[in-house]
């Protein structure tokens, strides 16, 4: 159900908010007030940057600004607030996703989320830009402030990140419960993979991101998830910059050098060409993406390879959760034997009950290089 207080405004009020943030961003000066009667309490919240965000709680429309952040959102029990989108979670613009987007589908898209049109943001009626540490929070700041629309920076797709904030989001949103129960979730992955974890000999992991010898380097989460997944990036030396920066979290590397450092595991995410989504692929694409990688020139005698151990997965099961669930599938892989009795296709289902949407096996996102049947039964593998 379409909430009054979440998406009609009034016509009139659309209107100002429009005409007010054409003027401000065209540099026509400061936005007119809104007067308006608003009784709930100010709430001071530290966000992951240290800044102290004043709001007035529980919020009642956002802004995500990525479809991580939107996930979140909905994952708490807050969807209603959700004003507007970006083109990542519009169910339109995704054919793998659209029925996994549906309950945001006819919301206000202001296009790209590193590029978005501010004035419709505005338009929407937002109260919080709902943002990453890499998004554009420095120009939301300057362009959506002066309309009281507040930036709340949190990068829900890192698992850190994402458990020490989820106390604030649930404060944000007046979701306390929900949040707690979310971060129960996050934190029963948490404790399988330290316990089991405590005393193995770490393997080593070439991950590859969605292009032949593009690696995740430190400051991604895709980083994280090998480390608390028991691995270790073989790549893990590699430091390219600053790690607030999208662009810094991959690198192209020379596949002579991933010979050299011979993986015990390598794992590809994506599938060439295909979009990533909670519709997933199917077995034989994911077999020929696999083939892919392990037919380069020189790559037959890495030790990942020799051993079958090369895995194709999709982001929208190994980003679920802050990617705590690919860290997860990463250590079953790593460790069989010490997460055999673990039913991953549980857990995983606990996450899409939060989103609303139907369980799906988590054999649809992830292959094993030739095992057309399915890698996962009951969460373990075979």
């Amino acid at each position: 159900m379409i909430s009054t207080t979440r998406r009609d405004l009034g016509l009139g009020k659309r209107l100002l908010l429009a005409l007010s943030c054409s003027a401000l961003l065209a540099g026509g000066g400061a936005a007119p007030a809104l007067a308006e009667e608003d009784d709930r309490p100010e709430t001071i919240i530290i966000d992951e940057l240290g800044r102290e965000v004043t709001l007035r709680t529980p919020i009642r429309a956002v802004y995500p600004d990525l479809w991580y952040q939107a996930e979140i959102t909905r994952a708490i029990g807050a969807l209603d607030t959700i004003v507007a989108i970006d083109q990542s979670s519009n169910p339109e613009k995704s054919e793998p996703n659209r029925a996994y987007f549906a309950n945001l589908a006819g919301l206000p898209d202001v296009g790209h989320y590193n590029e978005p049109n501010w004035e419709a943001i505005v338009a929407s009626g937002a109260e919080v830009y709902f943002g990453r540490r890499n998004s554009p929070w420095q120009e939301a700041v300057r362009k959506l402030e002066p309309f009281g629309v507040k930036v709340v920076v949190a990068s829900v797709w890192d698992p850190k990140v994402l458990r020490a904030q989820l106390p604030n989001i649930g404060v944000i949103f007046g979701k306390e419960e929900g949040a707690a129960r979310l971060a129960g979730l996050y934190d029963e992955i948490e404790t399988l993979l330290t316990e089991r974890l405590k005393d193995v000999e770490r393997k080593t992991v070439f991950f590859e991101n969605n292009a032949a010898a593009v690696t995740v380097v430190a400051g991604s989460g895709w980083h994280d998830t090998i480390l608390l997944g028991g691995g270790i990036n073989i790549f893990k030396d590699v430091n390219i910059g600053d790690s607030s920066s999208a662009s810094v979290h991959q690198y192209t590397v020379d596949p002579v050098e991933v010979i050299t450092r011979d993986p015990d595991v390598i794992v590809h995410l994506g599938v060439d060409g295909q979009v990533q989504g909670y519709q997933g692929w199917s077995r034989e694409l994911a077999e020929a993406q696999a083939r892919r990688v392990a037919e380069r020139p020189g790559w037959s005698g890495i030790k990942a390879v020799e051993d079958g151990e090369v895995y194709v997965v999709n982001n929208f099961f190994y980003s679920a959760l802050g990617k705590q669930y690919g860290a997860l599938i990463l250590a079953t892989w790593l460790y069989p034997e010490k997460f055999a009795d673990v039913d991953v296709d549980a857990l995983f289902a606990q996450w899409l009950e939060l989103q609303g949407v139907e369980a799906r096996p988590v054999s649809d996102y992830v292959h094993r290089i030739g095992q057309p049947a399915p890698a996962i039964q009951a969460g373990a593998l075979r």
